[in-house]
């Protein structure tokens, strides 16, 4: 088959966009913010570095015929269980820094997992549904003894899994803090150029963790609404850390978090002016101290 004529300009209308979006994608591998690129290497060292030091550093469970991969960082029992929650596109060495600090050492459990679909949890076998997420995470609820407090620290599309956790699971969850936290399903937006990126030839662009958070994000905003009646059973002490510059998660999740959570034990709101989406590097000693205040 071929063609007689050329499409253009007749049909230009319509190729551009197409045009426009293969080479999007066949860049966006290459391409990242500086800020990312040197956010990733670093981590990237100190994850190669935590795990020479801790040979007993991974572990792994099977449920719903997936493998679930995560790291642990104790020095003893009975103390509080952190467990940090990644976003999208993510793994475990996310929170590389903070599974390293000496004073979080000495004063909790760390567990830092790989979401289903990312790192060591079925690379790009993705699970839409963040119910489902949940369920497959809970075991790790289990690592904590009977009365251990829990604290879920989840960041960016982690703060609803660490939300839906809190929700199902109140009698084991004590803890929540929400790191600019995609929770509001009223800020979900689909843009066009999210289908066409999951169809052949373009998804054959698309590097892997990216295709995994696109299918997922995509179904956030259905998952969100049916978690609006589940909101008042968040009883646990929750703070949310939201950065006021953020484009990628607008600031108005918080006042979501604001009308929504009205049972809370306790529920503190800090906005940190001029700040981006990446709170868990660019302000650690904040995210930190927060850890820590929870911690006593």
């Amino acid at each position: 088959m071929y063609l007689r004529k050329p499409l253009l300009p007749k049909h230009w209308p319509f190729l551009l966009p197409i045009l426009a979006l293969s080479l999007l994608l066949s860049a966006c591998s290459a391409w990242m913010p500086k800020e990312v690129r040197q956010t990733l290497q670093r981590t990237s060292a100190i994850a190669v570095e935590l795990s020479s030091k801790h040979p007993d550093l991974s572990h792994d469970y099977k449920i719903a015929d997936r493998n679930i991969h995560y790291v642990e960082i104790s020095q003893g029992p009975a103390k509080p269980l952190i467990i940090f929650i990644h976003g999208s596109p993510g793994d475990w060495r996310a929170w590389v820094e903070y599974l390293r600090d000496p004073e979080l050492q000495q004063k909790s459990l760390m567990v830092a997992v790989d979401r289903p679909g990312f790192g060591g949890s079925g690379a790009g076998i993705v699970e839409r549904s963040l119910e489902q997420q949940c369920r497959e995470l809970a075991p790790i609820l289990d690592q904590a003894s009977p009365g251990q407090r829990i604290l879920l620290v989840g960041h960016s599309y982690g703060g609803p899994v660490a939300a839906r956790l809190a929700m199902d699971h109140p009698d084991k969850v004590t803890d929540l803090v929400l790191l600019a936290g995609s929770i509001d399903p009223g800020q979900e937006h689909t843009a066009w150029y999210q289908y066409p990126a999951d169809w052949p030839p373009f998804s054959w662009l698309v590097p892997t963790e990216l295709l995994v958070a696109n299918r997922e994000i995509r179904h956030l905003k259905g998952d969100l609404t049916e978690m609006l009646p589940l909101w008042s059973k968040i009883t646990q002490r929750v703070t949310l850390i939201q950065g006021e510059k953020d484009d990628l998660v607008p600031p108005e999740n918080a006042d979501f978090a604001a009308r929504m959570i009205t049972h809370a034990q306790s529920f503190h709101i800090i906005r940190v002016p001029n700040q981006n989406h990446f709170l868990p590097w660019n302000q650690y000693k904040l995210v930190k101290s927060t850890i820590l205040e929870h911690l006593e």
